[in-house]
């Protein structure tokens, strides 16, 4: 049973850390997120935007807050990131949740 546990664990991690690689495409999220997300969002604190924390894990749900123009703080984003931002930044605020 711990065996099992251990082997569900083990495979979660990979499988998540794969993601983030894979979706980051070259590109820096954590610097991305630095210059142009951390002005309204923190990783513990809501302000202008919620935390990261408080986001909701659904890439998805991540990826349609990046396009969208419903989200009125964040008009024109969509212009200003390209997919392969938007892949790393989803992945970013996964790991980091």
């Amino acid at each position: 049973m711990k065996k099992m546990i251990a082997i569900m664990i083990t495979s979660a991690f990979f499988g998540l850390s794969s993601q983030v690689a894979l979706a980051s495409d070259g590109v820096d999220a954590a610097k991305l997120f630095s210059s142009k997300c951390k002005m309204c969002h923190s990783m513990e604190k809501n302000k202008a935007g919620p935390a990261v924390k408080n986001m909701s894990s659904d890439a998805e749900v991540l990826k349609t807050a990046f396009t969208t123009k419903r989200v009125k703080m964040m008009k024109g984003v969509n212009k200003k990131l390209s997919e392969a931002d938007i892949e790393a930044l989803v992945a970013f605020i996964q790991s980091n949740q």
